[in-house]
């Protein structure tokens, strides 16, 4: 992304950013995970956060800002109304495909351009790929390898239970709906975070503020979905390579094709967890 000259942002801006980011990873990354003070829910407590950084915006924040505002409110809200998880069920895929590919990528879409006058980028491609973009590609499936393999393996051994399938009775379509699942959360979520909230945040913060935000973001979304234990702190460093990445590049393509790479590691791992020496890998079976 070219380097816009931002003016110093207010405290008040500043507060509004961090307390809307603060209600993404209560009212959502917290949502399925646990009570607080007298058995009040983690969730409910993001909604005062999310009250009082509209309520900054639209007094102390310019125009712009206070309608980006209320676009990452409209996320937060429509996250909170939609159950996310790993169920390949038919229903729940129409839920998800419905609720996150209408509700969260086209209408904010259709509102940053006609309410906002502020399009969202859609740079898919830009120019040729440099050596070192060819060669992040084996190093990042050796490292999701890696990582997957042991967080699968070792660290959260009942993690596959976060996407079930079924042990008796026909498979392939089950596994179809994981594998397609999968790739569609991965694009969806190139597009939701990168494509709609990092880079509406880049248009009011400097770019390491911009970034840090829409990981919390990422990975508040990602952990109420299925990724506990030590999975959050990977995808936080995940997210924030992958600002840098779409940064540097300004290719949506890349980074989506980086992050559909991974996701077949994700989806291999899973398959085996659940049929054992389903296809192949490295150490036989």
């Amino acid at each position: 992304m070219n380097e816009i000259q931002l003016p110093e942002v207010s405290l008040a801006k500043r507060l509004s950013l961090w307390l809307m980011t603060a209600a993404m990873v209560l009212i959502i990354g917290m949502k399925s995970h646990g009570e607080v003070i007298s058995e009040v829910p983690w969730h409910f407590l993001g909604w005062p956060a999310l009250v009082v950084s509209l309520i900054l915006a639209w007094r102390k924040g310019s125009d712009s800002w206070a309608k980006t505002t209320v676009l990452l409110a409209y996320l937060i809200t429509v996250l909170h109304f939609t159950r996310i998880d790993g169920d390949t069920t038919n229903a729940h895929v129409l839920e998800l495909a419905l609720m996150l590919g209408v509700g969260i990528l086209l209408v904010p879409a259709l509102l940053a351009k006609y309410w906002m006058k502020e399009s969202l980028d859609y740079s898919w491609f830009r120019g040729r790929w440099s050596l070192k973009m060819w060669l992040w590609f084996p190093m990042g499936f050796v490292l999701a390898f890696t990582f997957l393999y042991v967080y699968f393996n070792y660290w959260t051994p009942t993690l596959h239970h976060s996407w079930p399938l079924p042990l008796e009775g026909p498979r392939g379509p089950e596994l179809w709906r994981l594998f397609w699942g999968c790739n569609f959360v991965g694009v969806w979520d190139e597009l939701a975070f990168i494509n709609f909230v990092f880079v509406l945040l880049s248009r009011h913060f400097r770019f390491g503020e911009a970034n840090l935000a829409q990981a919390f973001f990422f990975t508040s979304f990602l952990h109420e979905m299925a990724f506990v234990g030590w999975g959050p702190v990977v995808l936080f460093v995940f997210a924030l390579v992958q600002g840098l990445t779409y940064r540097r590049t300004e290719s949506l393509f890349y980074i989506v094709i980086l992050h559909l790479m991974i996701d077949s590691v994700l989806f291999y791992m899973i398959a085996n967890q659940w049929y054992p020496g389903f296809g192949w890998h490295p150490w036989g079976g």
